[in-house]
């Protein structure tokens, strides 16, 4: 892991190639290697999880694509715009069977 100040790399931040990450840690950019997470089991609750946040993405992305839906979820959920979207995912876990949590 190396920390950087050069100023090409100054908010730099994401991967490239899945070989190489850049991280901003505060005033400075670290540049490390992508995570091997080949070797990662998950468990069936986060599994279930995983499952559960794609159909809320899903259901979310669905709703801000409709204008009707859009603007009725928005004043149902007293957010503004940019808020919408956290606030239908929050809406969406808050709103399961509490056998799918």
């Amino acid at each position: 892991m190396a920390i950087s100040e050069n100023l090409l790399l100054k908010q730099l931040s994401g991967h490239l190639g899945k070989q190489i990450v850049f991280k901003q840690y505060g005033d400075k950019t670290v540049v490390s290697k992508y995570p091997d997470r080949s070797k990662i089991v998950l468990s069936p609750k986060q599994l279930r999880v995983n499952e559960t946040m794609a159909d809320a993405n899903y259901e979310a992305k669905r709703i801000l694509g409709d204008e009707t839906l859009r603007n009725a979820a928005q004043v149902r959920l007293n957010v503004k715009r940019n808020k919408l979207y956290t606030s239908l995912i929050r809406e969406y876990f808050k709103n399961l069977p509490a056998e799918n949590k």
